[in-house]
């Protein structure tokens, strides 16, 4: 034991004697000897100076604000016990010729996020035994037919991120022991089957960000063996029923974030063997009810953020589904009720649906993670949470406290996320949840929303002496339609309007009564009664209602003091008066 330990101290004090400066040399998880170089910074030509010939494993790297520049030469050849080759952020421009000849060990090599524009076949050979070929995120605009013929044992080829817009005919040729190819992110637009004639034992497949407009049947045709198929975020808007018909082997098929409208009966019956099946961030508003009918092997599906308004396509799957995101998707009320039947279901995620509320039978009994966020909801029962459930995520919606029983009932569950709620840190609400703060980081973490006092303040910061009485929910601009949600939502709009036309009539009524008060203050004031009687005139020729003023309130005076006196007169001169007025 002694003399092990002795021989490990001395290739590790050998290794370290030669280690360049700036590096670090160390064993790595499989006892290798490894040389990592990450400072960045370095210039010129690759040079391998105080690196040990025994050297296993190198990476030369660097920080994205001091990347290095590099130029290749072939100071390689002499390091015949590498079995990886790191050199990524060092803008590299090209590769030279049989730089990695006779290194029969190298399993791995990775030259991504480099310059390289043009890899020809001459700049990989002796390297029949590598394995995977690295060359993400470079400036490859085209690669020639027969680019990686001497690559003879390769089984994973990765160019994604680069400029290709088209792949050449006969470009994989001779590596036919290929299984795993990456293409993502090269603005492709279509495959060619004559591009595939040679890799037809490949099993993975990604192509995301293609551009893809369409799929070609005669590609899979070629490919029987694929399990793995990632066509995601492409502009693919129609999937025929013969478009997957040659992949009877595929187990993992991800189209999400198309363009794709509607999921026939037919489109995935061949794939009997399909366990995951990813359409999220699409337009779909109809999957036909027994789609998924021949497929008895799925388990996981995801249809987030699509237009779903009907669930009835998941009843072939109600013993067989173990994970199901529903995200996105406005589902009305009556429809969750059909997840209940889901009696394998693990895992559910009913994130921004627009659920205000949720009815009890709803979420199946097995469901250990369940994600509830960004939701409407201000409370929940106990009566819809499974017993066995370790994961819950009721973030950003509407709660301001959680109930004692609540509480109690989710003591068990591992993963709790409350954050982004309206808390409000009261008597009335915080309570329960400020007595388990020594307890759990979940409650300490909760931030108060409400009163004032303690807005932004966290939940561990507060002393229950401090708390004070019931604070007013408020809700922001975001939430404008919130009361417009379900049948709840209808009875709200209802109560409002009621509660609007109540106040506008008792406006009404005090202005009338005011406008009646003050014409009658005007009234008593001039005496215009006792005038009307002596002069016979009426003061108020209108017939206004005194409920309602129609303009400004006008009172006339008759007296006018410069045109009229007061006078005194005798009987005698009334009555002689009266007889001129009669014409007597």
């Amino acid at each position: 034991m002694i003399a092990r330990l002795f021989l490990v101290l001395c290739v590790v004090s050998s290794a370290w004697a030669l280690c360049p400066t700036k590096c670090t040399c160390f064993l790595d998880y499989k006892g290798r000897n490894a040389v990592v170089c990450k400072e960045g910074g370095m210039v010129g030509p690759l040079n391998l100076n105080n690196v040990s010939l025994d050297t296993e494993v190198i990476k030369i790297t660097a920080p994205d604000d001091n990347m290095n520049s590099l130029t290749m030469s072939p100071v390689f050849q002499s390091y015949k016990q590498l079995e990886e080759i790191h050199i990524t952020k060092s803008n590299i421009p090209q590769l030279g010729m049989h730089f990695f000849y006779g290194l029969n060990k190298l399993d791995v090599l990775n030259l991504s996020q480099n310059n390289i524009t043009q890899p020809l076949d001459h700049n990989f050979r002796g390297l029949s035994h590598l394995k995977e070929l690295y060359l993400d995120d470079n400036r490859i605009i085209s690669l020639p037919s027969g680019t990686f013929r001497y690559l003879h044992g390769l089984k994973l080829l990765s160019i994604q991120r680069n400029r290709i817009e088209e792949l050449t005919p006969r470009i994989f040729l001779e590596i036919s022991k290929l299984r795993m190819l990456k293409l993502s992110g090269n603005n492709l637009r279509e495959f060619h089957p004559e591009v595939f004639k040679d890799i037809q034992e490949l099993t993975y497949l990604e192509c995301r960000g293609c551009a893809l407009t369409t799929l070609n049947n005669e590609i899979y045709h070629l490919l029987p063996d694929l399990i793995h198929l990632d066509l995601g975020k492409n502009d693919i808007k129609n999937i025929s029923q013969n478009d997957f018909q040659n992949l009877q082997s595929l187990r993992h098929l991800k189209l999400d974030s198309n363009i794709i409208y509607s999921i026939d009966i037919s489109t995935f019956s061949s794939q009997a063997a399909l366990r995951k099946l990813s359409l999220s961030n699409n337009k779909i508003n109809k999957i036909s009810p027994g789609s998924f009918s021949e497929n008895h092997n799925l388990t996981e599906l995801d249809i987030s953020y699509n237009r779903i308004d009907d669930m009835s396509f998941l009843e072939p799957l109600y013993d067989i589904l173990e994970k199901l995101d529903l995200s996105g998707n406005h589902l009305r009320t009556e429809l969750l009720t059909t997840l209940v039947n889901l009696n394998s279901l693990k895992e559910l995620r009913l994130a921004d649906c627009g659920l205000a509320q949720i009815n009890a039978e709803v979420i199946p009994k097995s469901v250990s993670v369940l994600d509830l966020s960004e939701n409407y909801l201000s409370s929940l029962n106990k009566i819809i949470l499974p017993r066995n459930l370790t994961t819950l995520d009721i973030s950003g919606n509407r709660f301001r406290g959680l109930e004692e029983d609540i509480l109690l009932y989710l003591d068990n569950t591992q993963n709790i996320k409350l954050g982004h709620n309206l808390w409000s840190c009261d008597l009335c609400h915080i309570v329960p949840m400020l007595e388990r703060t020594n307890k759990s980081a979940v409650f300490r973490d909760v931030t108060c929303s409400a009163p004032y006092i303690f807005k932004g303040k966290k939940l561990e910061k507060i002393q229950r002496n401090e708390l004070t009485w019931c604070s007013s929910a408020s809700y922001t601009a975001s939430d404008a339609n919130f009361f417009s949600l379900g049948e709840d939502g209808k009875v709200g709009i209802i109560a409002a309007s009621t509660s609007v036309f109540l106040l506008l009539l008792t406006a009404f009524a005090i202005i009338g009564a005011l406008c009646y008060a003050n014409r009658h203050a005007a009234r008593y004031y001039t005496h215009e009664d006792k005038i009307a009687t002596i002069e016979g005139e009426s003061i108020f020729a209108s017939n206004h209602s005194p409920l309602f003023c129609d303009g400004e309130l006008n009172f006339k005076f008759p007296l006018d003091m410069e045109e009229k006196k007061i006078s005194i007169a005798t009987i005698d001169e009334i009555k002689k008066e009266h007889a001129i007025t009669n014409g007597t």
